[in-house]
């Protein structure tokens, strides 16, 4: 910021709980001797083994309280398969089995959020409590585990009597896996640091006629290499800055560029456990900018991933206020390609073009 130009540079720091993982590798051997190791991915959670330790591994399907009915798994680590877009978040299966007496939730990626292939690791913010663990395993080797599962099962039926397989034959494959196990390893280390620091890095375009602000913002931290979310947003607003430094631009409102940490995760044992770095720098760090700023452009996953929409996404309450700036765009035609379309989407309302017609909602 400082090399660009930026004045009033700062680095504002602020307390939060943070997270060190720093392991989880599960091993089993399946019925043919082949020893298998898995690499798995964690959630911010308490959980050390020391080493290896042995467990008992139970498929417990989507983690549910009917999925538990009938099965012991105290002290045992349960799989499940979640689809944290369309169902439910991480917390409610993991705290599910915490009740249980689990020793940890494994949790499988069902074509959910973030999900890129098959034998990748997700990773997303637990939104819950640190005693209750968790990691996450990939969709290729869940696979490996229930095909083990469904080998053990197999070869039971197999040396049951008759009147056994008549009686089980009467079962569904799920109720067998949920009553069988398997015999894994697990050797993990996963700590959450409370009172921890992080910072938010600040620099300005000082106003030439006014108190008032407008903060442009994005956050630096990130799981993995974090291009799409969120690099490539501090790279823009940096490029907003240098260019506006460049062209020799005065502002009436003071411009404020904040580099936000703790976007992600950072309270431990609260749904509310994201956005830790923006809600530090507004009511802890600068409680002064509060009736200051005029306006907040944030930016998040600037890169155009998903599909061929730009939208902006607000609110119920900021409807109105929203609907008004929208209608005021002049769209260029030259910037309209075929198959594209700009949009306003309002939460969890109908999507809406900005130039839209009465009778251009989208369901």
């Amino acid at each position: 910021m400082k090399r660009i130009g930026l004045t009033d540079v700062t680095r504002d720091t602020f307390t939060l709980d943070g997270w060190e993982f720093e392991k989880a590798v599960l091993k089993f051997t399946d019925n043919s001797g082949l020893e298998h190791t898995f690499q798995m991915g964690g959630y911010q959670t308490n959980f050390e083994t020391n080493g290896f330790q042995n467990y008992d591994l139970v498929y417990l399907g989507k983690g549910t309280t009917a999925d538990y009915e009938g099965v012991n798994v105290k002290g045992k680590l349960v799989m499940v398969e979640i689809n944290q877009r369309d169902e439910w978040w991480i917390s409610f299966p993991v705290y599910q089995a915490y009740l249980r007496g689990a020793a940890a939730l494994i949790a499988v990626q069902a074509n959910g959020y973030g999900e890129i292939a098959e034998t990748a690791l997700n990773a997303q913010d637990i939104a819950g409590p640190d005693f209750a663990p968790a990691f996450s395993l990939s969709q290729a080797d869940a696979r490996i585990l229930k095909a083990a599962l469904q080998d053990k099962i197999s070869a039971q039926k197999n040396n049951t009597t008759d009147s056994e397989h008549i009686q089980n034959a009467s079962e569904p494959d799920s109720v067998f896996l949920r009553n069988h196990s398997l015999k894994v390893s697990l050797d993990a280390r996963s700590r959450v640091i409370p009172d921890t620091k992080a910072s938010n890095i600040v620099g300005k375009i000082q106003g030439t006629e006014t108190d008032s602000m407008i903060v442009l913002s994005a956050h630096y931290d990130s799981y993995f290499d974090g291009f799409q979310d969120d690099n490539a947003a501090i790279a823009m607003m940096l490029g907003i800055a240098r260019a506006l430094v460049k062209g020799g631009y005065k502002p009436a409102h003071t411009l404020v560029f904040c580099a936000m940490a703790a976007e992600e995760w950072g309270i431990i044992d609260s749904k509310y456990d994201w956005s830790t770095g923006a809600y530090n720098q507004v009511f802890r760090v600068h409680p002064d900018w509060q009736g200051k700023v005029i306006a907040d452009l944030n930016f998040e996953l600037p890169a155009h991933a998903h599909n061929t929409q730009d939208a902006i996404r607000c609110t119920y309450e900021y409807t109105d206020f929203i609907r008004q700036f929208t209608d005021s765009l002049t769209v260029p035609k030259e910037l309209i390609r075929t198959g594209s379309q700009s949009c306003l989407r309002l939460r969890p309302g109908p999507m809406i073009s900005p130039w839209r017609s009465q009778e251009s909602h989208l369901p």
